[in-house]
């Protein structure tokens, strides 16, 4: 069941998916919808997208890191690199800038960045 509030993208961070890991994020395609399996969850150590809190519209954001969220999905069809939705069971609606990245005999996969 999609949680009653809306996930908030813009305060994300890498522990918001990591206990999801392993688990299926459906995005609707013309073919019909697509799991892709949320696969790894990378950071990016030395890498920060805000280095000290940030006001937008009152709202304080604090530091976070830069990070990545891989997903693994069949080899087809291939997702062109776009905004999607994905749909997940605990996390809802997440809207978000996947491209592929790699495509082995088995499966492709997908990268969504947080920079």
């Amino acid at each position: 069941m999609p949680p009653s509030t809306p996930f908030d993208m813009i305060s994300a961070a890498p522990e918001d998916f990591g206990p999801h890991i392993g688990e299926p994020f459906t995005v609707q395609t013309e073919a019909g919808p697509l799991a892709l399996i949320l696969d790894n969850v990378k950071r990016f150590e030395r890498s920060m997208i805000r280095d000290k809190v940030v006001r937008i519209k009152g709202e304080a954001l604090p530091p976070r890191q830069a990070f990545a969220l891989t997903f693994e999905g069949p080899v087809t069809p291939v997702l062109a690199s776009a905004m999607v939705t994905l749909q997940h069971a605990t996390l809802g609606d997440l809207t978000l800038f996947l491209s592929p990245f790699r495509q082995d005999e088995d499966c492709v996969l997908y990268e969504a960045l947080f920079n």
